[in-house]
Protein backbone atom coordinates (compact mmCIF):
# COMPACT_ATOMS: atom_id res chain seq x y z
CA UNK A 1 0.00 0.00 0.00
CA UNK A 2 2.70 2.06 0.37
CA UNK A 3 4.43 2.14 -2.47
CA UNK A 4 1.10 2.82 -4.30
CA UNK A 5 0.82 6.16 -2.12
CA UNK A 6 4.65 7.08 -3.27
CA UNK A 7 3.91 6.04 -6.86
CA UNK A 8 0.88 8.54 -6.51
CA UNK A 9 2.61 11.22 -4.82
CA UNK A 10 5.41 11.09 -7.16
CA UNK A 11 2.93 11.52 -9.94
CA UNK A 12 1.57 14.50 -8.18
CA UNK A 13 4.38 16.28 -7.17
CA UNK A 14 3.87 15.35 -3.55
CA UNK A 15 0.95 15.37 -1.27
CA UNK A 16 0.90 18.87 -0.59
CA UNK A 17 -1.51 21.70 0.57
CA UNK A 18 -2.84 22.27 -2.64
CA UNK A 19 -3.18 18.60 -3.88
CA UNK A 20 -5.01 17.96 -0.74
CA UNK A 21 -7.55 21.26 -1.24
CA UNK A 22 -8.27 20.45 -4.82
CA UNK A 23 -8.91 16.51 -3.94
CA UNK A 24 -11.57 18.17 -1.03
CA UNK A 25 -13.07 20.72 -3.59
CA UNK A 26 -13.60 17.57 -6.18
CA UNK A 27 -15.13 15.85 -3.65
CA UNK A 28 -17.48 18.64 -3.05
CA UNK A 29 -18.22 18.84 -6.78
CA UNK A 30 -18.80 15.27 -6.38
CA UNK A 31 -21.53 15.42 -3.29
CA UNK A 32 -23.05 18.81 -4.76
CA UNK A 33 -23.87 17.38 -8.15
CA UNK A 34 -25.81 14.54 -6.30
CA UNK A 35 -27.63 17.03 -4.43
CA UNK A 36 -28.71 18.64 -7.27
CA UNK A 37 -29.76 15.29 -9.11
CA UNK A 38 -31.70 14.84 -5.62
CA UNK A 39 -33.02 18.56 -6.06
CA UNK A 40 -33.87 18.59 -9.46
CA UNK A 41 -35.10 14.78 -9.76
CA UNK A 42 -32.88 14.54 -12.47
CA UNK A 43 -31.58 10.69 -13.18
CA UNK A 44 -28.81 9.71 -15.45
CA UNK A 45 -27.10 6.64 -14.74
CA UNK A 46 -24.18 8.43 -15.66
CA UNK A 47 -24.04 11.24 -14.15
CA UNK A 48 -20.96 10.37 -11.56
CA UNK A 49 -18.96 8.38 -13.55
CA UNK A 50 -18.36 11.39 -16.22
CA UNK A 51 -17.32 13.43 -13.32
CA UNK A 52 -14.97 10.63 -11.81
CA UNK A 53 -13.55 10.60 -15.40
CA UNK A 54 -13.29 14.29 -15.42
CA UNK A 55 -11.34 14.13 -12.18
CA UNK A 56 -9.10 11.50 -13.43
CA UNK A 57 -8.27 13.85 -16.32
CA UNK A 58 -7.54 16.78 -14.17
CA UNK A 59 -4.87 14.50 -12.31
CA UNK A 60 -3.95 12.85 -15.15
CA UNK A 61 -3.32 16.85 -16.09
CA UNK A 62 -1.40 17.80 -13.18
CA UNK A 63 0.73 14.41 -13.38
CA UNK A 64 1.86 15.98 -16.73
CA UNK A 65 2.58 19.46 -15.08
CA UNK A 66 4.76 17.82 -12.54
CA UNK A 67 6.62 16.01 -15.63
CA UNK A 68 7.48 19.23 -17.77
CA UNK A 69 8.53 20.93 -14.60
CA UNK A 70 11.38 18.40 -13.80
CA UNK A 71 11.96 18.71 -17.43
CA UNK A 72 12.21 22.07 -17.30
CA UNK A 73 13.85 22.08 -13.97
CA UNK A 74 11.61 24.73 -12.59
CA UNK A 75 10.40 24.87 -8.80
CA UNK A 76 6.79 23.16 -9.75
CA UNK A 77 5.25 26.59 -11.39
CA UNK A 78 3.57 24.91 -13.74
CA UNK A 79 2.09 22.00 -11.44
CA UNK A 80 1.01 24.99 -8.62
CA UNK A 81 -0.60 27.32 -11.83
CA UNK A 82 -2.74 24.01 -12.99
CA UNK A 83 -3.90 22.92 -9.94
CA UNK A 84 -5.14 26.22 -8.94
CA UNK A 85 -7.06 26.92 -12.05
CA UNK A 86 -8.58 23.28 -12.05
CA UNK A 87 -9.57 24.82 -7.86
CA UNK A 88 -10.91 28.05 -9.70
CA UNK A 89 -12.87 25.61 -12.17
CA UNK A 90 -14.52 23.13 -9.59
CA UNK A 91 -15.29 26.26 -7.79
CA UNK A 92 -17.10 27.27 -10.81
CA UNK A 93 -18.99 24.45 -11.04
CA UNK A 94 -20.50 23.67 -7.49
CA UNK A 95 -21.76 27.73 -7.63
CA UNK A 96 -23.04 26.20 -11.62
CA UNK A 97 -24.75 23.78 -9.79
CA UNK A 98 -26.19 26.08 -6.62
CA UNK A 99 -27.78 27.75 -9.25
CA UNK A 100 -29.43 25.10 -11.18
CA UNK A 101 -30.75 24.51 -7.92
CA UNK A 102 -32.77 27.99 -7.19
CA UNK A 103 -30.83 28.21 -3.90
CA UNK A 104 -29.83 31.42 -2.83
CA UNK A 105 -26.67 32.89 -3.94
CA UNK A 106 -24.73 35.98 -2.28
CA UNK A 107 -25.76 38.42 -6.06
CA UNK A 108 -21.49 39.48 -6.41
CA UNK A 109 -21.12 35.98 -6.76
CA UNK A 110 -23.88 34.98 -9.19
CA UNK A 111 -23.02 38.30 -11.21
CA UNK A 112 -19.52 36.93 -11.67
CA UNK A 113 -20.42 33.57 -12.10
CA UNK A 114 -22.75 34.62 -15.07
CA UNK A 115 -20.17 36.68 -16.14
CA UNK A 116 -17.21 34.30 -16.44
CA UNK A 117 -19.96 31.31 -17.68
CA UNK A 118 -22.91 33.25 -19.66
CA UNK A 119 -25.84 33.61 -18.67
CA UNK A 120 -27.27 30.38 -21.19
CA UNK A 121 -24.94 28.35 -19.47
CA UNK A 122 -26.21 29.26 -16.44
CA UNK A 123 -29.69 28.81 -17.34
CA UNK A 124 -28.89 26.00 -19.18
CA UNK A 125 -31.00 22.38 -17.64
CA UNK A 126 -29.00 19.50 -19.60
CA UNK A 127 -25.71 20.10 -17.55
CA UNK A 128 -22.59 18.91 -19.90
CA UNK A 129 -20.59 18.75 -16.44
CA UNK A 130 -22.61 16.77 -14.39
Amino acid sequence: MEHIYNIISYLLGGIDTPIIILLIIMFYVYLTGWCRVIFTHRKNKLIGLKGIIRDIGYLIIISLSVLLDKIMGSSEAIRILVIYFFIAHEGLIILKYWCKMGLPLPQKIYNTLESIMGEEEIDETNGSEE
